[in-house]
């Protein structure tokens, strides 16, 4: 089956070096289509690969967890695919690599991303003015933040970090899993929402994406997120890095804190297939509606 999106996170995200490419080679620059930003999760950008055409560095993603690295998710044609395996030199250079794409929403989708083949990566290289203006103009018409991008121009690291995770059962405080995530060395509890409608599962509750509801919780903060995940990833039965094929989902979902700041964090959703006839939560509280229950 011919894979349906890519996900971009270099010059790919610019239109216009798109655009002269296909002028150069004969390609319809309409056989991708942009068609949402996306996230990549547990990523990090890197110029470890030397471009013959860009005379200089080109980016590549190598794995960071509790990184993300953003982009954008291309809608691709057979013909595209022909055109950005060209592009990309694939499979010799780069070869298509099957990862979730975490969507604005929360939601996710499987996109094919280049990365550079094994045999090719090396050290640090210097990307040239000309690839790394391309890649700021892409970033700029999507709207992302281009920090990622100049970290790995100066061999930094190439992603944003993100210690926090939101939790609304038994990971919070006073829940049977706060003692062990505990353990992988929180530094801050803040109480907080997100929206999405919540599910009684008996011993726990699960979140489902799509509705409004606000949804009680805690932000746990983290100081080391690298070493907490997979203390998490396995107490909700999570593949890594953001795959559907546990119980939950791990997502970057955007959340309010009791001071009303808006901000990204983890969080655990699951797919509606799992919820079998669990009740919904209509207060969206599961710390509420379990103290219901123990007094009823």
């Amino acid at each position: 089956m011919i894979p349906r999106y890519s996900f971009a996170y270099g010059s790919n995200t610019d239109d216009q070096d798109w655009r002269d490419w296909c002028a150069r080679t004969g390609h319809d620059p309409a056989a991708i289509r942009p068609i949402s930003p996306g996230i990549l999760p547990d990523a990090r950008l890197t110029f470890d690969f030397f471009s013959q055409s860009r005379g200089g560095g080109a980016l590549n993603f190598q794995s960071r967890l509790g990184g993300y690295i953003e982009g954008v998710v291309l809608e691709v044609s057979a013909a595209g695919w022909q055109a950005l395996d060209q592009k990309e030199g694939a499979p010799h250079a780069y070869q298509r690599r099957t990862r979730h794409i975490i969507l604005p929403d929360g939601a996710a989708l499987e996109a094919s991303a280049y990365q550079v083949t094994p045999e090719r990566q090396q050290g640090f290289v210097a990307p040239p003015a000309t690839y790394l203006d391309a890649v700021r103009r892409g970033f700029a018409a999507h709207g992302l933040h281009p920090q990622p991008v100049e970290a790995a121009a100066r061999d930094a690291e190439g992603c944003h970090i993100l210690p926090d995770v939101f939790v609304y059962g038994t990971l919070m405080q006073g829940g049977f899993w706060h003692g062990p995530a505990a353990k992988a060395g929180i530094t801050a509890t803040t109480p907080a929402q997100a929206t999405g409608t919540l599910f009684d599962l008996g011993d726990y509750p699960a979140l489902i994406l799509g509705a409004a509801t606000p949804i009680q919780g805690e932000i746990l903060s983290f100081q080391d997120i690298a070493s907490a995940l997979p203390i998490l990833d396995d107490i909700e039965d999570a593949a890594p890095n953001g795959g559907s094929s546990g119980m939950y989902r791990r997502t970057i979902m955007t959340v309010t804190d009791q001071a009303g700041q808006r901000r990204r964090a983890w969080a655990y959703v699951m797919a509606p297939h799992n919820l079998g006839a669990a009740p919904t939560i209509a207060s969206g509280d599961w710390r509420a509606q379990s103290v219901k229950k123990r007094a009823g």
